[in-house]
């Protein structure tokens, strides 16, 4: 496991048990759900624990081999005239240091970057699971402000028919306008309803995600560092701190490695042998013990083409790790620049929409002023009214998706951790 992952984890139980900052703390607990509970995390993290025995399995060759043997051994043996029985029991230990051997030599420099993979890809499973956790949260918030202008809108809506109506009963207005306000209403009262619907299915859609509901003072804490003011080229220069470009690395690494090692099948193995034996022998109550002491070389001659199979079999292995590596050097090319191309995009249509939202209210100002001296009709001031809203609804789901570009964008860069955040 890669230490960014255990910091990620260790500082989400830490800022879940001890922050009180009302807003943050329901976001830092969404994280922390979600990655103790994602069957992928927990999955990733199975495969990084079974990675790990590697480790003590290649070094288990290299270190000394006890044994302890026993023979019970019984003789009966039978003639013409006679017969005999000789029972024996035969213990003994035997030590075995293996001095040489190059194949198991390579599989121990192998671990390192072995279990290295599986940790990194276990970064990558934490750093998608945070971003779907920021994007259902993001969904959530977007849902919950569009709800909360529709809820304006409609009470505007309701004043103005109300209005309409008053006017009309004075014979100010026609019928005409008081029609064209009722179904403004109508209108706004559907808008209303489906931004209501929106607010349950983004409610869903955070439960699947986080397994646990969505508090009501759910907040989004903002960056440590400006995201969108870099060139596209200085996020390019990140894309190999990746997790999942690290893994596949590391994987190459041990695919070079397994080359130099199925060849090491030419190579002599050199270990030393010793071994204490006694015999008991009933009968003659004869007892015999032996010491042994010496060394065993093998020198491999003739094994069938196996060696070379398997040596061009770690090299095609070793052409198709080469071959993934950089399908994911070009993957995360294409999802860099892309991320980079929708950032530049959210930011500038939040731009153009705060401009037009601040028109759009001036002019809905002046169309009502207008209205109330008559130079404007019902009808004006309900499209003013409409437009105004419009705008607005534009306004939050850019605002937003400016603000889902930006974890978007950390995430393709391999950084989408909470050091990332200002949490409070």
């Amino acid at each position: 496991m890669s230490r960014k992952w255990i910091a990620l984890i260790s500082v989400c139980w830490l800022l879940a048990s001890v922050a009180v900052a009302a807003g943050v703390e329901p976001f830092v607990q969404a994280i922390t759900q979600a990655l103790a509970h994602n069957p992928e995390i927990k999955a990733a993290e199975a495969n990084w624990l079974a990675a790990q025995e590697r480790l003590p399995q290649s070094r288990a060759v290299l270190l000394p081999n006890l044994a302890l043997n026993v023979t019970p051994n019984q003789n009966h043996s039978r003639w013409r005239g006679g017969s005999s029985t000789e029972s024996s029991l035969a213990t003994g230990v035997t030590l075995t240091q293996m001095v040489y051997n190059r194949s198991a030599l390579i599989a121990f420099d192998q671990t390192a970057p072995f279990i290295g993979a599986y940790g990194d890809e276990l970064e990558s499973a934490v750093q998608g699971v945070f971003l779907k956790v920021a994007k259902a949260v993001v969904g959530l918030l977007q849902a919950r402000e569009i709800a909360q202008l529709a809820g304006n809108n409609l009470q505007v809506m309701q004043r103005h028919l109300t209005a309409t109506q008053s006017r009309h009963r004075v014979g100010e207005i026609t019928r005409t306008d008081v029609s064209q306000a009722e179904a403004r209403l109508a209108s706004a009262q559907a808008d209303q309803s489906r931004a209501a619907n929106n607010v349950a299915v983004a409610r869903a859609q955070f439960f699947e995600v986080v397994g646990m509901p969505a508090a009501e003072t759910l907040a989004l804490p903002p960056f440590r560092q400006a995201i969108g003011d870099k060139p596209l080229e200085s996020w390019l220069s990140q894309l190999e701190q990746r997790a999942d470009m690290r893994a596949a690395s590391k994987r190459l690494v041990v695919a070079e490695s397994a080359i130099a090692q199925e060849r090491a099948g030419h190579w002599p193995t050199v270990a030393l042998t010793s071994s204490v034996n006694h015999t008991w022998q009933r009968g003659d109550v004869e007892e015999l013990e032996q010491f042994k002491v010496g060394m065993k070389m093998e020198l491999p001659i003739f094994s069938g083409g196996m060696t070379q199979s398997k040596t061009a079999e770690a090299q095609a292995k070793r052409d198709g790790q080469l071959a993934q590596l950089d399908r994911l050097r070009r993957q995360a090319y294409r999802e860099i620049e892309q991320a980079f191309l929708e950032l530049k995009s959210s930011q500038a249509l939040t731009t153009s929409f705060e401009s037009t939202v601040a028109a759009s209210r001036m002019a809905r100002d002046g169309v009502a002023r207008e209205y109330q001296v008559g130079q404007r009709t019902s009808l004006d001031l309900l499209d003013a009214e409409h437009e105004l809203f419009s705008n607005q609804t534009e306004l939050a789901k850019n605002r937003y998706g400016l603000v889902l570009a930006q974890f978007q964008m950390l995430w393709s860069v391999g950084r989408l951790t909470l050091e990332e955040l200002v949490i409070q």
